[in-house]
């Protein structure tokens, strides 16, 4: 079935606006935790953690976190790995009512440090028994927030860089080759994770197809 030159252009149009709601990240942001203050034995420069930010589907209005380890921690996993603490800011006033779902044994700490990375509004945490991964959390009863109200650097002494985010994980194998004992790390970053290269394409082949078109119709 051909398509016309102007359903063409709507198609392209529309493909566009999905591309760019992406990129501008009104439904969802995803970014990558690289930096590590043990930089020596899990340098900065990997992708350790994934943390996303994003409407919830399941709760209209409310915010949606979801921390991930990724394969540099999760390969290297031995007994009770997991997150034990996760760190963000916000341009939001919120409280700890305000944060929901958390893991079983988890709470809200305000204003905490993050060993390397300043300190944060707010610290997600559990106890040794209650480890997570991933972890997952809302935030709720906040108006008009957005995704973007959660991706704020951290402030005061931060001598691994101030970042949107930090994670302490623990519970992987003894990365120091030495007498020493390196089972956990904390973990920073702000690094935004790309839009999949076939997102930009199915926009740029819509645009070549409109080309096409109008080469035919000119």
């Amino acid at each position: 079935m051909k398509l016309s030159l102007a359903r063409l252009t709507a198609c392209a149009a529309a493909g566009m606006l999905c591309v760019g709601a992406n990129v501008a990240s009104a439904a969802s942001v995803s970014y990558f935790l690289d930096q590590s203050n043990e930089n020596l034995l899990l340098p900065d420069g990997t992708n350790y953690l994934k943390v996303t930010i994003s409407d919830s589907i399941s709760s209209p209005g409310d915010i949606e976190f979801l921390v991930e380890t990724l394969s540099p921690l999760s390969s290297i996993e031995d007994t009770n790995f997991g997150i034990q603490s996760f760190g963000f800011n916000s341009t939001q006033t919120l409280t700890g009512t305000n944060i929901v779902g958390l893991p079983s044994g988890w709470g809200t700490s305000l204003n905490t440090n993050q060993d390397g990375f300043g300190n944060f509004d707010f610290v997600e945490s559990g106890t040794g028994s209650n480890r997570a991964d991933p972890l997952g959390f809302r935030i709720t009863g906040i108006l008009g927030d957005t995704v973007s109200d959660y991706a704020v650097l951290s402030s005061g002494n931060a001598g691994e860089g101030n970042v949107f985010f930090a994670a302490h994980v623990t519970g992987f194998m003894d990365v120091d080759p030495g007498a020493g004992t390196i089972t956990s790390a904390y973990f920073g970053g702000s690094t935004p994770v790309p839009v999949p290269a076939a997102v930009w394409l199915f926009g740029s082949g819509l645009l070549v197809l409109i080309g096409i078109a109008r080469k035919k119709t000119a």
